[in-house]
């Protein structure tokens, strides 16, 4: 859109620039095109966040329900029961750092689309007000020509 802007026919006595509606339009449409990809991209980076909390928490479920049954084997074993449980409290500790940076990293990239979208969007939208302007201020007012009075 920039390079059709920077290379449109200046109106005379103006700012303003004429544009090519079809080429204008084809763009318009590409815009429509990509954008629900960004957004699946988007979706997609969040449920894999989502996965790989799931699989953290799995795993920590197992390295407790295996602590919980070694204990279980070894009662009299007080040391191997404590371990345990504090490899299974480090595996909870790093399971939740690991889904926090993920979520982090996610919202990060969430947040960087959008804003790279917003941009697009206000420059794609700022074009098309001026084309609309530049339209609008070469209309012919027939009005003011009905209204003439006739010598």
């Amino acid at each position: 859109m920039q390079y059709l802007v920077q290379n449109a026919r200046h109106v005379p006595l103006s700012t303003q620039v004429m544009v090519n509606e079809d080429e204008m339009m084809e763009l318009i449409d590409q815009i429509h095109f990509n954008l629900p990809d960004e957004i699946k991209q988007a979706n997609w980076t969040v449920s894999e966040q989502q996965r790989i909390m799931t699989e953290a928490h799995a795993e920590a479920a197992r390295t407790m329900s295996r602590a919980n049954e070694r204990a279980e084997e070894s009662a009299s074993e007080h040391e191997v029961l404590r371990r345990a449980e504090r490899h299974a409290a480090q595996v909870v500790k790093d399971a939740q750092a690991r889904s926090d940076q993920i979520v982090r990293d996610a919202e990060k990239y969430a947040l960087e689309q959008l804003k790279q979208l917003e941009a697009h969007l206000t420059r794609t939208l700022a074009t098309v007000r001026r084309g609309v302007e530049a339209l609008q201020s070469n209309e012919p007012v027939e009005a003011e020509q009905d209204q003439a009075p006739v010598s």
